[in-house]
């Protein structure tokens, strides 16, 4: 029979299992919601309203608790320039812009480059010293699932599309400076950092969608409106509330595990809603990520006693 403290462990750990996967769905509904909306909107302009959406949902949310922190944007103004400025718009902007070349489903295999990068930068700067034996297993497992499914990926890399998928390549390892840089910020509560990075991102697009686009909201369709909300919403504020609360709770290189979970929510997306065919390759794949997923999982984060408190 288990232990209290084993079994407030495990509940911790299954708590940031949980956390991880509503990320990762959240996340995966994304790129199909973009690939729809983006033909009409326009790359910029769908980042600046999708976080706008963001921003004023976290803002009420974080008002309703007391006063505005917003002197925390200029004090860490070089902390949330990486945050909400490289983390948060920059990527917004260039999935979004990729998306017009190549599927979503596409987009969304590519962009689990980033737990490799996020271990590594971790370790760079020395965020993580010691990472253990079973944590770098756990991740290389997830490696190889993730391979499993990029099969085709890789494939076409040669192909015309290679700038699109350089560019979610590149906007992978975006979202993975904003991981890191959120270490730095842990005093601030998670509800106040994602509040103030997507009013910072917002003040950055808007100009950005003006002076390169010619924003038209009348013009488009429902369903280009029924996705710009959905990604307002729940991909975006939603998701990076939950995420900058599990960076804290669980780490960068845990929380980046989300890399390798949103192409194994797409394959399950792909096949309930759309019928595709489920393979053996996506089985083991889907194997893989789930076992590399338990292994990764910091053990640090399961039994210290300061964690465990409330």
């Amino acid at each position: 029979m288990a232990s209290p403290l084993e079994s407030k462990a495990l509940l911790y750990r299954c708590v940031n299992i949980g956390l991880l996967l509503l990320i990762a769905f959240l996340w995966a509904s994304a790129f199909g919601a973009m690939k729809v909306a983006v033909p009409e909107t326009g790359p910029m302009t769908l980042a600046a309203v999708r976080s706008s959406i963001a921003a004023v949902i976290l803002l009420s949310l974080l008002r309703l608790k007391g006063p505005i922190a917003w002197h925390l944007m200029i004090t860490q103004f070089p902390k949330f320039l990486i945050i909400g400025g490289v983390g948060t718009a920059l990527p917004f902007m260039m999935i979004p812009w990729a998306e017009l070349y190549v599927e979503s489903s596409l987009a969304g295999l590519l962009i689990s480059i980033g737990p490799l990068a996020t271990l590594a930068g971790a370790w760079a700067f020395g965020i993580e010293t010691n990472i253990p034996k079973r944590r770098l297993i756990g991740l290389l497992l997830g490696l190889c699932g993730v391979i499993f499914i990029l099969q085709e990926g890789f494939v076409s890399l040669g192909s015309t599309h290679l700038i699109a998928q350089i560019v979610i390549v590149i906007s992978s390892l975006c979202y993975v400076c904003g991981n890191l840089m959120v270490r730095y910020v842990s005093f601030i509560p998670p509800l106040t950092i994602s509040a103030l990075a997507m009013s910072f991102a917002s003040c950055l697009l808007w100009p950005i969608a003006f002076i390169f686009e010619q924003p038209a909201p009348t013009a488009w369709s429902p369903i280009a409106w029924q996705m710009i909300l959905w990604l307002g919403i729940m991909p975006t504020a939603l998701a990076f509330s939950v995420r900058y609360y599990l960076i804290g709770r669980a780490g960068p290189s845990f929380t980046s595990y989300v890399g390798y979970l949103i192409p194994a929510i797409a394959v399950i997306i792909g096949a309930v809603w759309l019928g595709e065919a489920i393979t053996h390759d996506k089985i083991a794949a889907l194997t893989f990520i789930l076992f590399g997923l338990l292994l990764a999982q910091k053990p640090s984060t399961l039994t210290a006693p300061s964690q465990l408190k409330g």
